[in-house]
């Protein structure tokens, strides 16, 4: 009698441990690979690089979507509308699923924002639709231009965080406000579901004047140090590479990307301890 019950403890602990094994291989996902680009075009000279660096991206087929993160035209030139239109019908010629966010240029800085931001969503609302992409994509009910989606237990979110002049001070608040409770809500919605986390916005917002940013940084911190796992923040902006953890939450990784008519390759495999992979030069 002792011997049976010691060979179903066995074979108990065997089966659980099974179980187990197969939770951890269940929640594995094949690595995701996307391209990042932004802050182009500016002028006539980066019209002609965006369009050759598109048929460098489209000849490869190197990624499996594609995320520009603002400033489609030089805060000099007008926001008039033909802007807007010549920038979406280019960017429509990548193959790749393409995802864009606000840029300064063409909302904040324009001399009627409220105009600009019209032009845009004529152009660019919901621009991924322009594509048949995979996987489902909600934006927040009341700021329709973000959106998110969740993909290979990865978590991408994509916010109008747009950086130069506060043109309006209450639109600059409620509008970045919003923005951190809709990150926090997703971040607690979905923290058990996923391994990482990658966030597109425009806003170099460290060295930039990181106060006028806090209404969205701090509910992001905090939703960020609950996590626990790791974050990827990208954004545009400043025109030159970084990479560095510049919050005391070490689980963010911050990138801003070289923008113009560079683009940045990333890789991510939640397998990994290290999930992000970056590669400036895979259209070289």
């Amino acid at each position: 009698m002792k011997n049976l019950i010691f060979l179903l403890i066995i074979y108990f602990f065997l089966s659980s441990c099974e179980k187990a094994e197969d939770k951890i291989e269940n929640k594995e996902a094949e690595p995701i690979a996307f391209t990042v680009i932004g802050d182009v075009p500016y002028g006539d000279t980066q019209l002609e690089g965006l369009v050759n660096l598109i048929e460098k991206h489209n000849a490869q087929e190197a990624s499996e979507f594609v995320v520009h993160v603002g400033d489609i035209k030089k805060g000099s030139v007008p926001c008039e509308e033909n802007v807007y239109k010549d920038v979406s019908t280019i960017l429509k010629k990548i193959k790749a699923p393409t995802f864009i966010v606000l840029g300064d240029n063409e909302y904040n800085d324009c001399d009627n924002p409220n105009e600009g931001l019209e032009f845009w969503n004529t152009y660019f609302l919901q621009f991924n639709k322009n594509w048949n992409f995979k996987h489902a994509v909600t934006n927040q009910p009341n700021r329709i231009e973000n959106f998110n989606w969740i993909q290979n237990n990865v978590l991408f979110i994509g916010l109008n965080i747009v950086g130069s002049s506060v043109h309006d001070a209450d639109e600059w608040q409620t509008r970045l406000t919003e923005n951190g409770i809709w990150v926090q809500q997703l971040i607690e919605t979905n923290k058990n579901n996923v391994e990482a986390i990658v966030i597109f916005s425009h806003a170099n917002m460290v060295e930039a004047g990181p106060d006028k940013f806090k209404p969205f940084t701090d509910l992001f911190r905090t939703a960020a140090k609950d996590f626990t796992k790791p974050i990827l923040l990208v954004n545009g902006d400043g025109h030159f590479w970084i990479k560095d953890n510049p919050y005391e939450e070490k689980n963010i990784t911050r990138v801003q990307i070289t923008g113009g008519t560079n683009a940045l390759k990333v890789t991510i495999d939640t397998a990994n301890e290290n999930p992000f992979l970056f590669d400036n030069n895979f259209l070289d």
